[in-house]
């Protein structure tokens, strides 16, 4: 093998033992490539994340799910069957496992929704009534070959949030005491849609099929353009047509790609800053989670933390009282993924390791 890639988190976090379980810190410093490292005949899992622009597969060590070791970055394809073909290839020829099913222990998978991820149903490894074009009830496990030529192998599959969800809650755990521990946890990620996870009292939130919070129907703001809908397909006025990418870059007419030119004071951050308010409360008055992380391509502009947490606290309006609904507090309590934009991949990683 010859190169071990270590992930670095945000700025804003710090990479100690006070955030990381011991045995996931690297030994050496983590800005630097380990090269040339020996690799011992041991098992390694895999973890896989769809995502609207592109798919993500990584494959880590057991014992060091944060730690990837090779990967691999596919464009999200109209066509679900060269998408994930090429990641079928990929899960046995890839630097790693070279070859040898027997060092896979387990895949986590962590798609883009919405998905079914009822074990019994017949459905089970489903995008189901997606908008995402072409990939309507495409069935994710089969061509990724979790059917047949790698049916041996352990996987499980949930929600690109549900996933970066439990990880994020495991690891907040483990860095802290009893006193200090923590039940509930959101994690939203906004980009081309929105999405939302939700452990509560330790396990991923499952029912009907899963939490779709970034479809929550809410009233527009009292500056928005009155003749802009939103781009939500389903609902125009949810959270995911006021937020996502797409929404974005239509009311400045620009390309999604064209959001980073935008100025950290144009009015669509700000509305945008809003709506994500607007999410966090119902979620803390409808779950009363103890922790909300934002992640996504949009939150790469870390100027919206500060506007989320301070339409947070008018929004609630000091209905819920609580210390970490002040405005000392509420950093600690709405904060980035501590993977930055690699929650989800990790975060499928995470769900690998589970099994």
């Amino acid at each position: 093998m010859d190169t071990v890639l270590i992930l670095l988190p945000l700025n804003e976090y710090k990479f100690t033992s006070l955030q990381f379980p011991s045995h996931h810190i690297p030994k050496k410093n983590p800005t630097q490539i380990i090269t040339n490292q020996k690799m011992s005949q041991q098992q390694f899992i895999i973890g896989i994340e769809g995502g609207g622009t592109t798919w993500v597969g990584v494959v880590c060590d057991i014992s060091s799910p944060s730690i990837i070791l090779d990967k691999i970055v596919v464009d999200t394809d109209i066509n679900p069957i060269i998408t994930l073909t090429i990641l079928r290839k990929w899960i046995l020829s890839n630097n790693i496992i070279n070859n040898d099913i027997t060092l896979i222990k387990s895949i986590g998978i962590a798609s883009f929704g919405p998905i079914d991820a009822k074990l019994k149903s017949k459905t089970y490894g489903y995008i189901t009534s997606t908008p995402k074009p072409g990939w309507y009830m495409t069935d994710v496990i089969n061509l990724l070959g979790l059917k047949d030529e790698y049916k041996s192998i352990p996987f499980l599959f949930d929600t690109d949030v549900n996933a970066p969800a439990l990880c994020e809650y495991l690891l907040i755990n483990s860095n802290n005491n009893n006193n200090n521990s923590i039940s509930s946890l959101a994690y939203i990620t906004v980009g081309t849609g929105v999405g939302v996870g939700l452990v509560i009292n330790g396990k991923t939130v499952h029912g009907l099929v899963h939490p779709e919070g970034g479809h929550i129907i809410i009233e527009k703001h009292k500056n928005e353009n009155i003749n802009f809908n939103g781009t939500c397909p389903f609902h125009s006025n949810c959270i995911e047509g006021l937020c996502s990418t797409t929404s974005l870059a239509v009311r400045k007419n620009i390309n999604p790609n064209d959001l980073p030119s935008l100025g950290d004071d144009d009015e669509v951050w700000d509305f945008c800053a809003y709506y994500l308010a607007v999410l966090c409360s119902n979620l803390i008055l409808i779950t009363s989670v103890e922790k909300i992380i934002i992640g996504g391509g949009v939150l790469n502009r870390a100027s919206l933390y500060p506007k989320i947490r301070k339409y947070t606290l008018e929004i609630l309006n000091k209905y819920i009282q609580h210390d970490l609904l002040d405005e000392k507090e509420i950093d600690n309590y709405i904060t980035p993924s501590m993977f930055g934009p690699n929650a989800g991949i990790i975060g499928a990683s995470y769900l690998a390791s589970s099994i």
